[in-house]
């Protein structure tokens, strides 16, 4: 009997010791091998002819780093503010600011936001003249379609919302 224990006790610590990828069942990998997408990425495939509830902006999106400057400048000379800066809109700037901008760019536009502290290139410091003087469809046309380290916010951030964007970061950003 206490041999018959005893391989039973050494039976049991064997499958025990046994590593877990060797007794895994086959759907235990699933997690691993998912599709995993960026934070920015479209959750839904659309059709290029389809449009927006909040309506089609006047630019599609990039194909490169060359058509994005392109698209850009172009944007900067035919894009006009249809927002006039107000305290309402600064308003609604600041809460866009606070929650899409704030963790990379920082509280005063610096780019040294906890999240942009990790980023090579850190992002633009928005109160540099580079920035405030662009036009405002240029800097409107860079939050829709992103930059070269930054995401686009096209899908994140209605077109309207966009436009306080740009008022809060000239009213606010401009004055440092």
């Amino acid at each position: 009997m206490t041999l018959r224990r005893t391989s039973t006790l050494l039976a049991v610590a064997c499958l025990v010791a046994i590593p877990g990828a060797g007794v895994t069942l086959p759907w235990d990998k699933d997690m691993r091998d998912q599709p995993s997408m960026k934070p920015q990425d479209s959750l839904v495939e659309t059709n290029q002819s389809s449009v927006p509830v909040g309506g089609k902006d006047q630019f599609e999106p990039p194909k490169d780093i060359i058509e994005l400057v392109r698209a850009r400048l172009e944007a900067g000379r035919t894009l006009v503010n249809p927002t006039p800066k107000s305290p309402e809109s600064l308003a609604r700037g600041r809460e866009m600011y606070e929650l899409h901008c704030q963790v990379c760019h920082g509280d005063q536009g610096r780019g040294d936001g906890p999240v942009g502290l990790k980023f090579v290139p850190q992002p633009m410091e928005l109160n540099l003249d580079y920035v405030q003087l662009q036009p405002d469809g240029q800097l409107y046309y860079t939050i829709s379609h992103g930059s070269i380290a930054m995401p686009a916010y096209w899908q994140s951030i209605l077109p309207e919302d966009r436009w306080h964007l740009v008022n809060f970061i000239k009213e606010v950003f401009g004055e440092s």
